[in-house]
């Protein structure tokens, strides 16, 4: 099954009073179980900001789709499959996290993601935005990287205007032609990190 299908298929809306998801929300899951290994369901109610009722939909769901497995006392760990469907995933989407960043912003965190070869996605940037805002963050910067120069597309060439803002962005994250980069702002690490996320789903 496609990643896109496997994402929908999550997300989708069940009858009755159940809590609704947005594909990034999974995408988050998945994320933190890789980094992680195996993780409980506390820990996971405090990463991603929901409750631990949420969680345990969420576990249900992904448990369908043979994504993970969970151990006697709770906790949850990616499955074969769910190694293989992130390992698609990373081709795709780097999870970079914070950096110390000067932007044009007063917000105290960010969050960057990169999505691999998705520059020709990109129109002006107000479908990603409008997402990474719906999700909590406070603002978004989306980059692309085109005939190595660093672009905000249809606003400046970063190479030209903001030469060491752009140097610094291409020495520390090193893009690839046709790569976005997404930087998110906000209150916490968590919206910045859920805004960031979702503006990458539209990319994938």
């Amino acid at each position: 099954m496609h990643l896109i299908e496997i994402l929908k298929s999550l997300s989708r809306k069940e009858p009755g009073p159940q809590p609704t998801f947005r594909e990034f929300e999974f995408i988050d899951f998945l994320l933190i179980l890789d980094k992680e290994g195996l993780i409980g369901r506390k820990r996971l109610s405090e990463y991603l900001g929901v409750g631990e009722g949420v969680v345990r939909t969420m576990i249900q769901r992904l448990r369908s789709q043979s994504l993970i497995e969970v151990s006697r006392r709770g906790g949850c760990k990616l499955s074969e499959r769910g190694i293989e469907v992130v390992e698609r995933l990373k081709k795709l989407l780097r999870n970079v996290g914070p950096l110390d960043l000067e932007l044009p912003w007063d917000y105290p965190s960010n969050y960057v993601l990169m999505v691999k070869g998705a520059s020709e996605k990109i129109r002006r940037g107000l479908e990603q935005r409008d997402e990474a805002i719906k999700a909590g963050a406070k603002a978004l910067m989306i980059l692309t990287y085109t005939n190595n120069r660093l672009l905000m597309p249809g606003v400046s060439d970063l190479t030209s205007e903001k030469p060491d803002f752009a140097e610094n962005i291409i020495k520390l994250l090193r893009p690839e032609e046709g790569d976005v980069i997404l930087i998110a702002a906000g209150s916490s690490l968590l919206e910045a990190r859920k805004g960031a996320l979702a503006a990458a789903q539209t990319l994938l």
